[in-house]
């Protein structure tokens, strides 16, 4: 570990991750060198040294909020227990096993400053623009580590690593999944350009944004255009038909971990740039005088 002062506090964040939590973590036991837990098949003891814990707060400087490093440290936990116990139980199985968790690997982009983000080790790329961070996922599990079929959950930087899983090719796979999805996509908007941006697959708009395909596909020829995506799942283009409050109000009021950008951004087929704040756009829309009403309203019979 870094210093006492790091130690002090990542313990003092265990502790307080194992406290609160009322499944795998709770039965976590903090020790000179690791922290350990019991493993439900044998009873064997899972070692995690407090090296990976250090890693997996991503806080060196100790300037994170408490809620925050506690939040990595249970998603990291949870997922590295999870895997541990998936690969135990597998005995002469473990090879497919292994090939298994490697193929749920996702991709995964989130802005720099977004509340789900896992630090800069989780980034394995940045799109040109820096607006857009890139790193991997795991079907099959929240954003908080807990399984969940039905989601794809951030996979931090390090949990494949700890386990032995060829990280190399778990981001190979995830590269590939992204490019299959984001030419479906860029087919989908070219069939109707138009239509709002959705997700497709495992790949929210956001990641679909992180691909140079859809990037291609979106800006169709124009060199630049403009979109507002305020959540992580819905994203409109053609601004000029748009109230100029919106981006800003619909992003506050989606929830933090569903939130997308806050402002406007503009894309081109290999940047995607986070516009400038400034100004307030909810007082400029209230202050624009309401557009004079076409025709004339309907007269009643006499």
């Amino acid at each position: 570990m870094t210093d006492e002062r790091t130690s002090t506090a990542l313990r003092r964040a265990v502790l307080a991750v194992t406290l609160l939590d009322q499944g795998a973590l709770a039965e976590l036991e903090t020790r000179e060198r690791a922290v350990v837990r019991p493993r439900t098949l044998d009873g064997s003891l899972l070692e995690i040294p407090w090296d990976e814990l250090v890693a997996a707060a991503g806080d060196p400087s100790g300037r994170l909020p408490d809620t925050l490093v506690q939040r990595r440290l249970a998603r990291w936990l949870r997922l590295r227990i999870a895997l541990d116990e998936m690969l135990h139980a597998a005995g002469d199985e473990a090879p497919e096993v292994r090939q298994r968790i490697v193929s749920r690997v996702r991709p995964r982009a989130l802005p720099h400053d977004h509340p789900l983000h896992p630090g800069e080790a989780w980034t394995r790329r940045t799109v040109l623009g820096g607006a857009l961070d890139v790193g991997l996922a795991l079907r099959g599990y929240d954003d908080d580590g807990r399984p969940d079929p039905d989601e794809v959950g951030l996979l931090p930087a390090g949990v494949l690593d700890a386990l032995g899983l060829d990280v190399g090719l778990a981001s190979a796979r995830a590269d590939c999944y992204l490019a299959d999805m984001a030419a479906l996509a860029g087919e989908r908007l070219h069939r109707d350009p138009t239509a709002v941006l959705r997700p497709l697959g495992d790949a929210d708009v956001l990641t679909l944004l992180a691909s140079g395909t859809f990037r291609t596909a979106l800006v169709d020829g124009q060199g630049m255009r403009s979109a507002a995506i305020p959540m992580r799942s819905r994203g409109w283009l053609d601004l000029g038909r748009i109230d100029p409050a919106f981006a800003a109000a619909a992003s506050q009021l989606t929830e933090p971990d569903d939130r997308g950008f806050p402002r406007p951004v503009l894309v081109t087929a290999d940047e995607v740039t986070l516009v400038r704040a400034g100004g307030d756009s909810v007082r400029q829309s209230l202050a624009d005088p309401a557009p004079a009403e076409q025709g004339r309203p309907a007269r009643r019979g006499a």
